[in-house]
Order: structure tokens, then sequence, then C-alpha cells
């Protein structure tokens, strides 16, 4: 077993498992009935995948998401997550609202 601060995960650069980059650790969430970690809030990089997808071409706002921690491949120097391989491939303008890949969780200026 491993035990890491969960401060030092803060601004830890987050890729996916296909080596795309998405962002960086902005939080940790823990659920505190279960006393377990519950995910990562991920300020999404603008270039990424993600923050297209998500964004929906509303470059100005800074975007962070939810990574649930059951997609959480593998945290030491980087995060590598899981991300469905149709998030990856398909481009924005071909999703719709329902497939939005993680829900966002903070919107600032």
């Amino acid at each position: 077993m491993t035990v890491v601060n969960l401060t030092s995960l803060t601004g830890r650069d987050v890729y996916t498992r296909n080596a795309k980059y998405v962002g960086k650790v902005e939080d940790t969430m823990l659920d505190t009935e279960k006393g377990s970690v519950y995910g990562f809030a991920v300020s999404m990089a603008r270039n990424s995948f993600l923050f297209r997808n998500v964004s929906k071409g509303d470059s100005g706002v800074k975007k962070t998401i939810l990574i649930p921690y059951r997609e959480v491949l593998a945290c030491d120097d980087i995060v590598i997550v899981t991300v469905p391989k149709k998030y990856e491939e398909k481009p924005a303008t071909e999703q719709t609202q329902e497939e939005s890949f993680l829900p966002g969780i903070g919107e600032n200026e």
C-alpha cells in the first residue's frame, strides 16, 4: 500500500491512459460518510479535448471537472485517468449534451 499526502497532488498534471493531456489537479474531493477519496477536481487545459467538449466553444471560461476516483489509474508524479474512447476520438461538434463526459463542478472567469 502506498500512502500519499493529498495536498501534494495539487498541481499535478492529469493525462489519459492514451497520453492525452487533460489539465491539473486543483483539489481532492473526499466522501466524508465513507471516509474515502471521492475524486479529483481538475482544471482543464484550454487545449485539451475535454475542455473543447465541455466548453462548447466558450473558450473564455475556466472549466473545472470532477474525475471520480474509480477513473484514476495511477497517481504519482502525474495522474493517469481512464476516459472512454468515444470522448477522445469524437469531435466536440458531434457530441450531444447528454454525452458530455464529466459534469463541471465549477466555472470561473
